[in-house]
C-alpha cells in the first residue's frame, strides 16, 4: 500500500516528534524499563560493575566521570533496536553491563534506573539501581561514594516511606555486585602478611553477609551475590607484562575472598552466589584445551579495547589544554573481553552471563 504525499508528510512529522528525545545523552524509555509485564522487580547494589548512572557527569571529564563521555557507550543501541553510536549512559562499558543482562533474564528491557537520576519519592516499576562506581563494601572516609551499607540504608528509607511498595518487594530480586574496590590501592591483594590479608578479606566478606541478611530481613525474596572475578587478569594487572599473563597473586587474593564468601553464605536461604570468577576465567585464564568454547570469539582476552597511553591514565582521558586524546580505541570491541583497564565489554558481559544463565534462572524461579 502506497502512502499519499499528505499522509507521508504527517507520518514524517509524527516520527520527528516522537524522536525529539533522540538528541539527549541518556535515552530513557518513557514506558519504564519493561518490554512486557515482568513478574520481578529488580534492585541493584554494588560498584562500577553495576552502576548505570549514579555517579554524576562533570566538566571537564575526570576518571570518576569518564563513563559519561566518549568512547563509553560507543556501541549503544536504542530501545527500538537502532544503533545510537557514542551515547554514554553512565555505564562503565561500551554498551550493556552485568545488571542489564540479568534484568533481561528477569523480563525487563534493561537494568532499572539509577537512584541519582530518578525523581524524588518515585521508583520505576522495574526497580532501582543503587550501585555506584568506585564504591566499596566497607565504609571509608577516603571514599565519597556510598558503601554497601549506605546503599541499603537508602533502599530501607524508600521502603519505609512507601516509595518502594510492598507489591514490588514481594516479587523482588536483588543483585549485590562488587568488583574489588576494597582491595584496590590498599596493598591487600598480593601484598602484606598472610594473616593481615586474611583478616581484612574476612572483614569484607562478613560485611557483605551482614548486608545480605538485612536485605532478606527487609523482605527481598531472592538475593544474588557476585563472588570476585580474577582480578589478576584485568588489564590493569596484565599491562606490566604486555597483556600476556595473569597476575597469580591478584587471583590468589580473589580466591581467598571467594572461599571466605562461600563460608559466610553457605547457610543462608534464598541467596545465590554468582560464580563470576569461573565465568571470567573460562574466557581469560584457562589451561590449554580447557575453558569455554565461547572464549574463541575473543582475539584479545587480557588487553583492553580502550587503552590509556599512560599506565596511570584512563580510557577517555584528554589533555586538558590541547584536547589531545590520551587513549586508543580498538576497531572491533566484540573481539575484546575487556573494555578498559577493569571492566568487560558488552560482548564480554554477554558471554559471562550466557555461562551463568541456566543456574541463575533455576534459582530465581524456584519457590
Amino acid at each position: 500500500m502506497k502512502l499519499l504525499p499528505a499522509a507521508l508528510g504527517l507520518v514524517l512529522i509524527l516520527l520527528l516528534v516522537l524522536n525529539l528525545n533522540g538528541v539527549e545523552a541518556r535515552p530513557a524509555p518513557t514506558g519504564g524499563h519493561q518490554k512486557k509485564a515482568s513478574s520481578y522487580t529488580f534492585f541493584v547494589f554494588g560498584d562500577d560493575f553495576a552502576d548505570n548512572g549514579n555517579l554524576p557527569p562533570t566538566n571537564p571529564v575526570t576518571e570518576m566521570s569518564r563513563q559519561w563521555a566518549y568512547p563509553y557507550g560507543s556501541n549503544y543501541v536504542d530501545a527500538d533496536g537502532f544503533p545510537r553510536p557514542n551515547t554514554p549512559s553512565g555505564r562503565f562499558s561500551n554498551y550493556k553491563i552485568q545488571s542489564d543482562f540479568i534484568a533481561k533474564m528477569l523480563g525487563l528491557e534493561e537494568a532499572p534506573p539509577a537512584h541519582a537520576r530518578t525523581a524524588e519519592k518515585t521508583c520505576d516499576p522495574s526497580g532501582m539501581t543503587f550501585a555506584t562506581g568506585g564504591a566499596c563494601v566497607l565504609d571509608s572516609t577516603s571514599h565519597e561514594v556510598p558503601a554497601l551499607a549506605k546503599q541499603i540504608y537508602t533502599f530501607k528509607k524508600m521502603l519505609k516511606d512507601g516509595t518502594i511498595t510492598e507489591n514490588q518487594l514481594s516479587r523482588s530480586v536483588a543483585l549485590v555486585a562488587y568488583s574489588g574496590n576494597d582491595y584496590a590501592g590498599t596493598g591487600v591483594i598480593g601484598l602484606g602478611s598472610p594473616n593481615d590479608i586474611n583478616a581484612y578479606i574476612g572483614k569484607v566478606t562478613k560485611e557483605i553477609a551482614a548486608n545480605v541478611d538485612q536485605l532478606l530481613e527487609l523482605g527481598v525474596t531472592k538475593v544474588l551475590v557476585n563472588n570476585l572475578h580474577p582480578i589478576g587478569c584485568t588489564p590493569s594487572h596484565t599491562r606490566t607484562n604486555n597483556y600476556t599473563t595473569c597476575d597469580i597473586f591478584g587471583n590468589l587474593g580473589a580466591s581467598i575472598h571467594n572461599d571466605n564468601l562461600k563460608q559466610v553464605m553457605t547457610s543462608k536461604k534464598n541467596v545465590y552466589i554468582i560464580d563470576v570468577y569461573t565465568a571470567f576465567a573460562n574466557i581469560v585464564d584457562h589451561a590449554a584445551g580447557k575453558g569455554s568454547e565461547l572464549s574463541k570469539q575473543f582475539k584479545r582476552k587480557l588487553s583492553p579495547c580502550c587503552e590509556s597511553l599512560n599506565s596511570k591514565g584512563y580510557c577517555g582521558q584528554q589533555n586538558e589544554s590541547s584536547g589531545e586524546l590520551l587513549y586508543t580505541v580498538c576497531d572491533k570491541s566484540s573481539k575484546f573481553f575487556y573494555w578498559d583497564d577493569m571492566h568487560p565489554t558488552h560482548a564480554g558481559w554477554e558471554v559471562v552471563i550466557k555461562q551463568l544463565e541456566k543456574p541463575l534462572r533455576e534459582f530465581v524461579n524456584q519457590a
